[in-house]
């Protein structure tokens, strides 16, 4: 297939993040590397730590999913050794406290006084899953980029998680037993305009340690269901959590893995000061006042310390910052979610009169990934339009067809009403820019027509011997004339690859004449229309109401800290999360030689 204009260069951050698929060398500044023994056990070259390989037939290409933006604009990845059993050694060769190293980084990167408290996220990666094709990453902890754990750290060497005794509270980043890898972390700065960060380091270590106090942990957490994701919902999870209401702690629904305890923590940390009239505001007037009394004798009960003055904490939260009011961020009372959600499982939103949350991202961080979302960032990572191409584009979201079935509960043709759109923008595109280096007067006669069906339909799972005369029968049937003629197509013939090729196609038919009127496209171009052009479609697919009870709406997984940090996905502007560092432990990292 001819090579147009094929320069990608110029194409907008919005639209091709400037981290993941940086094309630079990587930088790998500090005092410490990776240990040859390490890095051979990773299977992955020095100068490769922190990316993936992604095959493709012929070839690949690389990406830097684990890696970050660094103080020099550079892209790539700092370390310090911990060890949770003891000391490791210094920059300057001296035994040091497994957890000195980092503590005095955190420190300085946030201003802090050595009394002031520590408070960072962390997520945990997984250096040895890098390399294989999209297909595979579908089926593996690669669909959230191969981060697999999000917790805190709270200085000192302590972590907080869900489930509370994961990694006995300690790093955890030695790995498990009998493996010959670690399980390094990236750690999170977290910190909110206008607001001092010791403070806000103080409210996020009290909310935390009150939540991860006998934090429920779901079986199948994979499948878990994320409830608090509006500030409504967060902040009733949280005041009916020190009132140890028993929902909260008996029905599975509402427990919280790993990175749903950070994200409420996040939420609410971010949003209520813990002093009395901060309570008020929130709770009500009495309600609020009784329910300090009750936080600080709960905070008595669970750690031996009476809540007084000097622990408080008071700065102008989130919600206020965005101009929010009190009746607008009300916690919801549990009978009035529950007649909510009893509305949306409905389908009855429209017509519901009772109380309803804010949407997930207003008054919060971060909002939830919806379905649409989790496509759209793997897709994005590992089969990309421009180093993956139109075809493992459109390939790899058909793949994801079953697991969003089974998510969410939609049905075959809810999930191709979603995807069906941006499939046929990816092939006009794709058409636009190799079309017309191959000139002929009906689509059925361009041997681009010919060969894009057939890359299409072997990409699909079809048999290469029987490309020719499957495609002249589809190419024989009825065009469909709408978006749910094509649906009907694909379902009527049990999404056999021959019709999920045609009906990809059906827009480039269509379009036929324009597209060779309009000359050959250089790929910026046609790249930057088709992410345009299917910005609406991902709108409304992010809309979309999961109603089924068992079905999963919001997404909240551990990867989600990394790609809000690298600028893969949107977060409040008036919220920071910054990868600094990626902590390993002391057996796989060395100093550099001077």
């Amino acid at each position: 297939m001819p090579d147009p204009s094929d320069d990608f260069a110029g194409i907008p951050a919005e639209f091709r993040n400037p981290v993941i698929h940086d094309r630079g060398p990587s930088s790998y500044p500090g005092d410490y590397q990776v240990t040859d023994a390490a890095l051979k056990n990773y299977g992955i070259a020095r100068e490769l730590f922190g990316t993936t390989e992604v095959l493709l037939p012929g070839g690949g290409f690389r990406v830097k999913d684990y890696q970050y933006l660094l103080e020099d604009g550079s892209v790539g990845m700092t370390f310090l050794p911990v060890n949770d059993e003891g000391a490791a050694a210094g920059p300057d060769g001296n035994v040091v406290y497994s957890s000195v190293l980092v503590d005095e980084l955190l420190r300085t990167k946030m201003g802090l006084k050595a009394s002031d408290p520590l408070f960072v996220f962390m997520y945990f990666i997984h250096p040895e899953l890098n390399s294989g094709s999209a297909a595979d990453f579908a089926k593996s902890d690669k669909i959230e980029l191969g981060i697999t754990h999000w917790g805190a750290y709270h200085g000192g060497g302590r972590t907080t998680n869900s489930p509370p005794l994961y990694h006995n509270r300690g790093w955890g980043v030695k790995g498990e037993v009998f493996n010959d890898f670690g399980y390094p972390a990236n750690v999170l700065l977290v910190s909110l305009e206008g607001v001092d960060q010791a403070m806000l380091n103080r409210n996020l270590c009290l909310v935390d340690s009150i939540l991860n106090e006998g934090v429920r942990f779901p079986v199948d957490y994979k499948n878990s269901h994320f409830r608090a994701a509006d500030i409504n919902t967060a902040l009733m999870f949280y005041r009916d959590w020190i009132l140890e209401k028993q929902y909260l702690r008996t029905d599975s629904t509402w427990f919280t893995y790993c990175a749903a305890h950070k994200t409420i923590v996040a939420n609410v940390g971010l949003n209520l000061p813990h002093n009395l009239q901060s309570f008020k505001e929130i709770f009500g007037e009495k309600e609020g006042a009784d329910f300090f009394k009750t936080f600080s004798d709960f905070h008595f009960a669970t750690f031996g310390v009476p809540f007084t003055p000097d622990l408080q904490t008071t700065f102008e939260p989130l919600w206020k910052k965005q101009g929010l009011t009190p009746a607008q961020i009300k916690p919801f009372s549990f009978e009035e979610y529950t007649a909510w959600d009893d509305a949306r499982m409905a389908g009855a939103l429209d017509h519901f009169t009772g109380f309803k949350p804010l949407a997930p991202d207003v008054g919060t961080p971060w909002a939830p990934q919806m379905g649409a979302d989790v496509i759209y960032d793997f897709v994005q990572t590992y089969a990309d339009f421009v180093d993956a191409g139109a075809i493992a584009l459109c390939a790899t979201l058909f793949a994801f067809g079953p697991a969003v079935i089974a998510r969410t509960f939609a049905t075959e043709a809810g999930f191709l009403s979603a995807a069906l759109p941006i499939i046929e923008q990816a092939t006009q595109a794709h058409a636009r820019m190799y079309a017309c280096g191959q000139p002929a007067s009906a689509f059925g006669d361009s041997a681009y027509y010919k060969a894009t069906f057939a890359a299409l339909y072997g990409a699909l799972g079809g048999k290469e011997a029987d490309v020719d005369a499957v495609r002249t029968r589809v190419d024989a049937a009825p065009e469909p004339k709408s978006l749910a003629q094509s649906i009907a197509v694909v379902s009527q013939q049990k999404f056999a690859p021959e019709w999920l090729a045609w009906v990809s196609l059906a827009r480039v038919r269509a379009d036929w004449a324009a597209i060779m009127a309009g000359g050959q496209v250089a790929g910026a171009t046609a790249y930057v229309d088709f992410m345009t052009a299917i910005q609406e479609t991902l709108r409304k697919d992010r809309d979309l109401v999961v109603s089924n009870p068992k079905g999963i709406q919001f997404n909240t997984p551990p990867a989600l800290g990394h790609m809000i940090g690298v600028g893969m996905f949107p977060c409040n502007k008036l919220v920071s999360l910054k990868p600094i560092v990626t902590v390993m432990n002391y057996t796989e990292l060395e100093k550099k030689a001077d």
